[in-house]
């Protein structure tokens, strides 16, 4: 399977930072091997080679460290910051498209990837694998799985996806890496139907015109109910294809994470 032809297509990567997650007051700003996060995961974004990156900032002091390193920022207003639908926190989604219609106007950017921001020691490999299921136009959007522990089979906070492999479709500089349609997403494995079962990474890349349908769509129950944006996706019978690629990217969501982020650094670096 080929990669998207990268002379023909314009990838921009958005970053959009949060504040105060998890009790973690603006863990952005956490020392990750002599730099803050945010510049850390801005680097691996630059390092994957995907095309333009660009920080999505709703704080000040988080907009000024990132800008310094050398990142383009975006200020999102808080307090204009979207939270349709009654959603229990933002729509993800909905915030890189708002952000990204404003910025780009144009459409010069034709596939939009939404990466975290708490992902200082992602591979650079995994973000461009993003690329390969939408060499296919018909694919709507394409995200990422691993292979799920035993363990976080009946895992709850953990969202699994069931996949139909297609044949002769993978990513030939990841071991084991294949190519497929995601059939569906949950929380929990009976509503998946027959395994195996992969540990769905809830990072997105969107064919530009998909994400403006996207965040067109009404959230649907299930969505809401189990708080997978993806579902929307599949329920209004949008195509999503997945990658598989060979161990989880850690993000960053607690305290022992942290250093868990600087030994994963010192290793790489």
């Amino acid at each position: 399977m080929n990669e998207v032809n990268m002379t023909e297509r314009n990838p921009l990567i958005v970053i959009p930072s949060q504040v105060d997650e998890n009790g973690i007051p603006k863990k952005q700003l956490l020392d990750i091997q002599g730099k803050p996060m945010i510049v850390q995961s801005w680097n691996r974004a630059v390092e994957a080679g995907c095309g333009n990156v660009i920080v999505d900032c709703v704080d000040d002091e988080i907009a000024e460290v990132v800008g310094e390193a050398g990142a383009y920022t975006y200020r999102t207003d808080p307090d204009l910051h979207l939270k349709t639908h009654n959603y229990r926190t933002e729509s993800g989604a909905d915030r890189v498209a708002a952000m990204v219609n404003k910025f780009d106007r144009f459409y010069c950017h034709d596939i939009i990837i939404n990466l975290h921001d708490d992902l200082p020691a992602i591979d650079p490999k995994y973000i461009r694998a993003l690329l390969y299921p939408l060499a296919d136009y018909e694919v709507a959007i394409a995200t990422l799985v691993c292979p799920l522990s035993v363990e976080d089979e009946n895992n709850d906070s953990v969202v699994k996806a069931s996949v139909e492999w297609e044949e002769n479709r993978n990513v030939s500089w990841i071991a084991a890496s294949k190519i497929g349609r995601i059939k569906n997403l949950s929380r929990n494995v009976k509503e998946l139907g027959d395994g195996p079962y992969y540990y769905h990474i809830p990072i997105y890349a969107y064919q530009r015109p998909q994400l403006d349908h996207f965040v067109s769509l009404e959230p649907t129950d299930s969505e809401l109910n189990e708080r997978i944006e993806g579902k929307r996706a599949l329920e209004n019978g949008m195509r999503m294809d997945v990658a598989l690629i060979d161990q989880k990217p850690l993000d960053v969501d607690w305290e022992e994470d942290v250093e868990q982020a600087r030994k994963l650094l010192d290793k790489s670096l």
